[in-house]
């Protein structure tokens, strides 16, 4: 009779977390305003997913015929498990140059990047990736302008606009082109690229950031050791309503540059950059209907690109367009001076 009990118990919390998983996914068709506090359960997408797995083993263990179980709550979201860790084997990461056929893209936030050694890590990192489009977010207005004598030893022109920026080897075939979207600090920008004879649209993204100090930080990495109940209290409820408040903005956002890449259907056109949200959210979700993600198709693993204390998650990402194809995709880990990772792919349009 305990037996049963507990088997009960077991498959009650079982089912619970699949329906958690399935909530977690529907979630993501619906734009934050919505739902402001709600969508934010997406973020435990890979706790709920971590959970399914263990019940695999704990059922092969104890149960076997019922291991069925969590192995439909897993097929039933698959597809986003794969969006989340991705399980690419054989491809190669972006090293040297890219060939004729083929472009190799870099996104990176920088972030405040002070001193001359930082400065100089980034230009040798973009001279050593070789990539023929470069797209850089919270970079100092007068950075490049400082920095015209590396230019000038490069193949590099660029576009501007405040803290975004864009560096190509191939041609411009616009200047800057802003993107209106409601927002408190954060943009967006563009810009077309003449890529082999063909018209590219480049987006730069800094969707709406969590507005998060480095206090507040700090509060919640504390909170989360800290026993004392009121500590925990007071840093989650700030948490959740910054949180939130920014995810309504990024929605309103994502579908202003979903509406741009719909009206340039008929050219190929590469998002990328900062998007401040996971690959289980409404911002990835919407852009990966339109275009395939690089790190999806060439990635291994979850592949965290922001790298601050108890916030592993990736949040930047590169979007291109679907009749391409990605050859390889990686995140480097070796700039120390920001709280970001560059992203780099390897890109190209699809052999007929």
């Amino acid at each position: 009779m305990l037996k049963r009990i507990t088997i009960s118990i077991f498959l009650g919390a079982n089912l619970g977390t699949i329906l958690l998983l399935w909530l977690c996914v529907a979630l993501t068709y619906l734009s934050p305003e919505h739902l402001p506090h709600l969508s934010l359960l997406a973020l435990a997408f890979p706790v709920f997913l971590l959970v399914d797995i263990l019940f695999i083993l704990f059922w092969l263990l104890f149960k076997a015929r019922l291991a069925w179980v969590p192995v439909a709550g897993l097929l039933l979201v698959g597809a986003h498990a794969l969006d989340y860790c991705p399980l690419n084997i054989g491809k190669d990461k972006v090293i040297g140059e890219a060939d004729d056929s083929n472009i190799t893209i870099l996104t990176f936030n920088v972030g405040p990047m002070s001193g001359n050694d930082a400065q100089e890590q980034l230009l040798h990192f973009i001279n050593v990736t070789h990539a023929d489009i470069v797209c850089l977010q919270e970079l100092p207005k007068d950075f490049l302008t400082k920095h015209q004598e590396w230019l000038d030893t490069t193949a590099y022109h660029y576009r501007q606009h405040t803290n975004l920026a864009i560096l190509s080897t191939l041609p411009f075939l616009s200047d800057t082109l802003s993107i209106q979207y409601p927002t408190r600090s954060n943009q967006s920008t563009a810009c077309w690229i003449d890529c082999h004879g063909d018209s590219l649209l480049v987006v730069n993204n800094h969707l709406e950031s969590t507005h998060l100090s480095t206090t507040d930080r700090n509060d919640y990495a504390n909170a989360i050791t800290d026993p004392h109940r009121q500590t925990i209290k007071h840093s989650s409820r700030m948490l959740l309503q910054k949180l939130s408040e920014a995810a309504v903005y990024r929605g309103a956002q994502t579908d202003s540059i979903c509406s741009l890449v719909d009206r340039n259907a008929a050219h190929p056109v590469i998002v990328c950059g900062d998007h401040n949200d996971t690959p289980i959210s409404y911002t990835y979700q919407r852009l990966a209907h339109r275009l395939h993600s690089a790190y999806r198709e060439a990635g291994f693993g979850p592949g965290f690109t922001f790298s601050q204390r108890f916030f592993p998650v990736r949040i930047d990402h590169i979007f291109y367009p679907k009749d391409w194809q990605c050859h390889s995709c990686h995140i480097d880990k070796t700039m120390p001076f920001s709280d970001h990772y560059p992203l780099v792919a390897r890109i190209g349009k699809k052999a007929h």
